[in-house]
């Protein structure tokens, strides 16, 4: 089978979204079923694919005259004309749920995927709860959506951490649903005074890098790439995923992957994807979350069965699960 495979992202995606494309090609360049092609904006862009992926480019006007069985579009929309039997993996609803201020961006985000909705052959989703979304939001009708969790890389995994004080660790993103104020002002009811510091990796938005400023709590935010992530995952009290909303939720699932306690949000998809491996909160509940946080540090016991029950629930995933589901959709839509 010849899957061509909108890569216009891959180079530079390296979080949520990029971290399950690349999942994926892993699982299709290990099955060996499928002749991969990237599909980029322009060959003169793609010399940085060429450093990580053995796949041949084209651009998607060649799409009309090279032979594709199935065309994969996994950036949450369809931005080119396949002209072949498409799949579109939508990961969230967010572009319509806590869509952007700013018209222009709006429409940007929001277009490709009503494209996708509209044209798509089939839609893949990474949980039951965007599945669910889609249904809610656009009628879609559930035969048309596929569930294909993300699988975890085996990079994730626990490494001798640093010597540090106790500390809490947010991977952050600039999205208002990532409800960072919210653990600002737990934290600071959990641990001001006290050694425990919570440190976050990622870009804040400025109303939730003032928020952060202002916590009389230890804070620090750091940079990490993904090496410094993984330690800062292992050494870690816990990691803490506040989100109103995710459409998965992959730090869970790193943080556990690396013997992270985790404390969720109940909201959203995290509740499945986190599947009784992490201690829950409402994500609107600052009393919830600071009692949450003692006593993730207070108890002992409590830390040793979330990191067995993470570790159970990482062991569970099939790292080749979803590029099985994504060519047994493709061979459904063209037999």
């Amino acid at each position: 089978m010849i899957l061509a495979v909108d890569a216009f992202n891959l180079a530079t995606d390296r979080r949520g979204m990029g971290r399950y494309v690349r999942g994926a090609l892993s699982g299709l360049q290990a099955l060996g079923e499928a002749d991969v092609r990237f599909v980029v904006r322009d060959r003169r862009e793609a010399q940085d694919l060429a450093v990580e992926f053995d796949c041949p480019v084209i651009e998607p006007r060649d799409l009309r005259g090279t032979r594709a069985d199935a065309v994969w579009f996994p950036w949450n929309g369809m931005r080119f004309d396949p002209h072949a039997p498409s799949i579109v993996t939508i990961h969230d609803p967010f572009a319509f749920t806590y869509p952007d201020k700013n018209l222009v961006a709006r429409i940007r985000e929001q277009t490709p995927i009503r494209r996708a909705l509209r044209k798509a052959g089939a839609i893949a989703t990474n949980s039951r709860w965007t599945a669910a979304e889609l249904q809610r939001l656009f009628q879609t009708p559930a035969q048309r959506i596929t569930v294909v969790p993300h699988a975890i890389e085996p990079f994730w995994h626990s490494v001798a951490p640093e010597n540090r004080a106790p500390y809490v660790l947010l991977v952050a993103a600039p999205e208002e649903r990532k409800n960072m104020r919210l653990l600002c002002g737990a934290f600071d009811a959990a641990f001001a005074g006290e050694e425990v510091e919570l440190i976050v990796v990622g870009e804040l938005r400025p109303a939730d890098e003032r928020a952060f400023r202002a916590m009389r709590a230890k804070r620090r935010h750091v940079a990490a790439g993904d090496t410094e992530l993984r330690e800062l995952y292992s050494g870690a009290l816990a990691v803490a995923v506040p989100s109103l909303a995710e459409g998965y939720g992959i730090t869970a699932i790193e943080a556990m992957a690396c013997g992270a306690p985790v404390v969720a949000a109940n909201a959203g998809a995290l509740p499945e994807t986190c599947a009784g491996a992490a201690l829950l909160a409402a994500p609107d509940d600052r009393d919830a979350w600071r009692d949450a946080l003692r006593r993730i540090r207070n108890d002992g016991a409590l830390r040793a069965r979330l990191k067995a029950a993470g570790s159970e629930r990482v062991a569970q995933q099939d790292p080749l699960a979803p590029a099985r589901a994504m060519l047994g959709i493709a061979h459904g839509l063209v037999r």
